[in-house]
């Protein structure tokens, strides 16, 4: 198959990493596939690397984008309208299938222009997560991106086949009357083979970790309010936080933990990939995701650090349940931080620092298994 993937707004090489795995099991299967962005087409390696993708050109030249939100919805607008201009010169190449690698709307107007322009090829989209206009944050920011999720969900209906990336997604698809012939079910993976090569190091001083982005719907202000609690107990007990967020948001959150007088309890280690990120969660004792979010679809790192053997806490979240069914995962009910530093204190003073049962879900989520059903899927479409 001639497969292009349409990729307008990406500026983080980081983001790229699990995608690849999933393109690299493409590759293998003897189809070739480039990557449509700035009105440009970029071949992919042969076989590609997750780690040295970047001695491509087309990984080289990555520029940054806007870090604040509202300067990247225009520049993704922008970028999309540099790409509309050359669109018909793509179609003229003959691809089988084009990819939306996620359901947001910068990553899917461009596939459907090429749907309308070519109805005979395959468009595939995968769904990973609904936006609600009810989470926390920025009101005029969370109104206009619910706004660009319902002009996506209307485009992708156009689509031949929308991967959907949990059960609760799945129900959400179909309530909203997409086709059961149209939606398939998959999972999110993870970077198994890292994670078993990954070993704790003794650089890092990490009592408790979060990985994600530092936005108000990931539960960090809970963060803070348990940590409160737990020093208490355990002066220089340290939380990490591993990523990052826009400007304002950052700004705003340090000086929360400044006003708190948390700053010798946290550590801000910025966004990392590849083995050291794996090392840095081997090196935790435990790991806290307080995502209130409706939009959590999946909790990719929550995932990680459970297959890493940590200790894991989460508030109830319905897209949890179908995953973490043999208390895999501590959840609580959003929003009860007393309960989850209570419970930190308790493990902390048993040292139970090992998840034996999270473990055993390494091999179940690999890309690997994501992409043969995928290709399965496209592979029925184009037989009929």
């Amino acid at each position: 198959m001639k497969i292009i993937i349409n990729l307008p707004t990406l500026n983080k090489k980081g983001i790229l990493i699990p995608w690849l795995y999933k393109w690299k099991e493409y590759q293998c299967d003897n189809n070739s596939l480039d990557i449509y962005r700035s009105g440009k087409i970029y071949n992919l390696l042969p076989i590609i690397n997750p780690y040295t993708y970047s001695q491509n050109r087309f990984f080289k030249k990555l520029p940054q984008a806007p870090n604040s939100k509202l300067s990247f919805m225009l520049y993704s607008l922008c970028q999309n309208l540099k790409l509309i201009t050359h669109i018909k010169e793509v179609a003229k190449n003959n691809y089988n299938v084009v990819i939306s690698p996620s359901a947001v709307l910068d990553l899917v107007i461009c596939a459907y222009i090429l749907k309308l322009i070519r109805p005979n090829i395959i468009w595939t989209v995968t769904f990973d997560n609904v936006v609600p206009i009810s989470d926390s944050g920025n009101k005029v920011i969370r109104l206009l991106a619910w706004f660009f999720f319902k002009i996506s969900e209307k485009l992708i209906r156009r689509a031949d086949i929308v991967f959907a990336v949990s059960d609760d997604l799945v129900k959400y698809l179909y309530r909203h009357n997409f086709s059961k012939k149209q939606v398939v079910r998959v999972t999110n993976g993870i970077e198994n083979e890292l994670i078993k090569k990954a070993k704790k190091g003794k650089k890092y001083n990490i009592d408790a970790l979060f990985v994600g982005r530092i936005n108000e719907t990931k539960g960090i202000y809970d963060m803070l309010k348990a940590l409160e609690i737990v020093r208490k107990k355990y002066p220089h007990f340290q939380l990490a936080i591993m990523g990052k967020g826009d400007i304002a948001t950052e700004k705003k959150y340090k000086k929360e933990v400044k006003k708190r007088d948390l700053q010798n309890n946290i550590q801000f280690l910025g966004y990392k990939t590849g083995l050291e990120k794996f090392n840095i969660f081997k090196s935790s004792k435990c790991f806290w995701f307080l995502s209130k979010s409706k939009s959590e679809s999946f909790g990719m790192a929550l995932l990680e650090a459970v297959c890493c053997g940590l200790p894991a806490f989460a508030y109830n979240l319905e897209s949890y349940r179908e995953i973490y069914k043999n208390n895999e995962v501590m959840v609580f009910e959003i929003g009860d931080y007393q309960s989850v530093a209570q419970k930190v204190i308790d493990i902390f003073s048993k040292k139970q620092f090992h998840n034996e049962k999270g473990k055993a879900l390494i091999d179940k989520y690999s890309w690997e298994k994501i992409a043969q059903i995928e290709l399965a899927a496209i592979k029925s479409l184009q037989k009929i």
